[in-house]
């Protein structure tokens, strides 16, 4: 049963969803009225969404059974709309997720560079950022990477070099890896498509809005700041949040002693290599041989389950990949459909007038940071991508944006955004409440390197995309 304050956060979305309902423009050549009816519906969802009566799950359920009860869908529109296929590759991300875990091939990746590359703070720093970037091409949580792979390991090896937040003795070296990790899981989330679930959530809305970017255009857009954005995050961390250690020698022996509890690399950890690289290969050159990237992914699964490297029940433990398959088939289901009435291309065009003179780029530049710096009301990545993304998208190409450039630069800014509040995502709760670094801290310099991001992504990646001929 619901509580009294559960009740409470029914309140404003069904309060805008009657308004907007009661609001239905009737004049003729205007907006269609299902279309403003399922306008309504969305706002409302969206809406719970944030003030969350429900998970998500539960609300958009209920959302698309309003829908139908109002005879704006089809029971069969809603059955097929479960098929949709980045909802799947999400889900399917998720699985591989679990075989890099349950196999231990991502704490192994991680030992080896920290034995490697672990000198310094600053070298250990780019070793841990080298492993995020592994991880993330296959791992699409960054949740999973953070709290299940780096966390632990970054952990272990600050208290092993005598930095604990309990000693008071945390600066000495973990507060710095423990936000550059944050920072640098934020950069990785965004170069790769498959880097996190909420960039497969913006590809799959874009489509409604019939503009469709694949892993090798989203890759070669974000390669060069993303790149740029490894090697400079750290240094800046270095320099305005210093470690109190510069040296450490004891890393190797640590890393080296943890590889060999470890033991031999078992035929799980070799097999999950194995499907690891053939996905990355048929990612890059799927497209080509006729291959979609969601194929590649039940490719991935598939071979998983065979070779026993993960199982049905490892499949079914992953709540959050069944979670986001139901939601955000139906979110993108009823954004498809205000696509088919009409409703986004009257709204692109209704608010695209009101910027018309403007210079598109300008247009992009003020609409990416509006989004960036809205992450600051939104404890989470898919509801602001759920409620903003589309509506930002068709403003954008209603003003003139280039589609495939409105598309991508929204999506991208969709991670990055990250880089604002201790409750921004499931990271940012987790890193920030381990006594590493402070809250005050924690917003300063995330603020700072929130800059930095948008200097490198939106400056220097409107010329990266302008190079490489995407406008």
């Amino acid at each position: 049963m619901l509580d009294k304050f559960q009740w409470k956060k029914w309140v404003l979305p069904l309060a805008v969803g009657i308004i907007l309902w009661l609001l239905t423009p009737l004049k003729p050549g205007a907006i269609s009225v299902p279309a403003w009816h399922l306008f309504a519906i969305f706002i409302a969802t969206i809406i719970a969404c944030v003030t969350k009566p429900l998970p998500m799950m539960a609300v958009t359920i209920i959302a698309i059974v309003v829908a139908t009860l109002t005879g704006i869908f089809k029971m069969d529109e809603v059955a097929a709309g479960f098929g949709n296929s980045t909802a799947w590759m999400v889900a399917m991300c998720m699985f591989m997720a679990a075989g890099f875990i349950k196999s231990g091939l991502g704490k192994r990746i991680a030992y080896f560079f920290v034995k490697t590359f672990g000198k310094r703070t600053l070298g250990l720093a780019y070793a841990l950022s080298m492993v995020e970037t592994v991880l993330a091409i296959g791992i699409p949580s960054n949740n999973a990477r953070v709290n299940g792979i780096m966390y632990p390991i970054i952990d272990n090896l600050s208290k092993e070099m005598g930095s604990d937040p309990k000693k008071g003795t945390q600066r000495k070296m973990g507060s710095f890896l423990v936000f550059n990790e944050y920072e640098v899981n934020i950069v990785t989330s965004t170069m790769f498509l498959t880097g996190l679930a909420g960039n497969m959530v913006a590809l799959g809305i874009a489509k409604t809005q019939n503009v469709s970017i694949s892993w090798m255009q989203w890759f070669i857009a974000a390669i060069v700041p993303g790149i740029i954005s490894l090697l400079v995050v750290p240094f800046i961390l270095y320099k305005i949040y210093p470690p109190e250690v510069k040296e450490t020698p004891n890393a190797h022996a640590w890393a080296d002693a943890k590889l060999k509890e470890l033991g031999k690399t078992t035929v799980a950890e070799k097999i999950m290599a194995a499907v690891f690289i053939l996905a990355v290969i048929l990612w890059l050159v799927g497209s080509k041989i006729g291959i979609d990237a969601t194929e590649v992914s039940f490719i991935a699964v598939a071979l998983l389950l065979i070779t026993g490297v993960i199982n049905v029940k490892d499949l079914l433990g992953q709540s959050f990949a069944w979670n986001i398959l139901t939601w955000l088939s139906i979110i993108m289901l009823m954004s498809q459909k205000l696509m088919t009435l009409g409703f986004f291309p009257w709204f692109s065009k209704t608010l695209g007038n009101a910027l018309h003179g403007m210079n598109w780029i300008w247009v992009l530049v003020i609409l990416y940071l509006v989004y960036f710096y809205l992450h600051y009301l939104f404890p989470s990545i898919t509801t602001q991508i759920s409620a903003l993304y589309a509506g930002f998208l068709s403003v954008a190409i209603g003003a003139g944006v280039p589609p495939l450039m409105a598309a991508l630069m929204l999506a991208l800014d969709g991670s990055l955004y990250l880089s604002t509040s201790t409750y921004s995502a499931g990271p940012a709760a987790l890193l920030s409440s381990t006594g590493y670094v402070s809250n005050k801290d924690w917003w300063k310099l995330s603020a700072i390197i929130g800059v930095v991001l948008n200097v490198i992504w939106l400056g220097g990646g409107l010329l990266w995309t302008k190079v490489i001929g995407m406008w």
